[in-house]
C-alpha cells in the first residue's frame, strides 16, 4: 500500500464509480482462498479492495472515529481542475463503503488539508 496514506482501501470496499475508478484485490482471506470447488464453496473469499483513479489521484483529507462509530476518512479525488470529494465509512465488522459527498458535507478541518495538495 502507499506510505504516503493517500490509499483510499478497505474490507470488500465497494466501487462508487466505475468510469473513475479501477479496483485493485490488496489482499484474500477466509475459507476459499485455496478453494477448488469454488462452485460448492459456502465461504466465499473476502478481499482487502483498493479504489485506483483511471485518472488523476486520491489525496487523504483526515479521518475520525467516534466511539462506536465506524471509522470516517475524507478524500480528495483531484483529477486536472476537478476535485470530488469522498467519505469512506470503515465499519470494525462490516463491509467499507465509499461514496461521493458535496463539499458542503466535509468538515471544516478535512477541507483545510486540500490545499497542501493542490498544484
Amino acid at each position: 500500500m502507499n506510505p504516503n496514506g493517500n490509499d483510499l482501501y478497505g474490507w470488500q470496499l465497494n466501487n462508487p464509480d466505475q468510469d473513475a475508478f479501477d479496483v485493485e484485490i490488496m489482499e484474500v482471506f477466509g475459507e476459499c482462498v485455496d478453494c477448488e470447488r469454488a462452485d460448492e464453496c459456502t465461504f466465499p473469499c473476502e478481499a482487502v479492495r483498493r479504489l485506483v483513479p483511471k485518472e488523476g489521484r486520491i489525496v487523504a483529507l483526515g479521518h475520525k472515529k467516534d466511539g462506536i462509530d465506524p471509522g470516517i476518512s475524507y478524500f480528495a479525488h483531484l483529477n486536472h481542475d476537478d476535485v470530488k470529494f469522498i467519505v469512506l465509512r470503515t465499519p470494525d465488522y462490516l463491509w467499507a463503503t465509499a461514496s461521493y459527498v458535496a463539499q458542503e458535507h466535509v468538515p471544516a478541518w478535512a477541507l483545510s488539508q486540500l490545499d497542501q495538495w493542490k498544484e
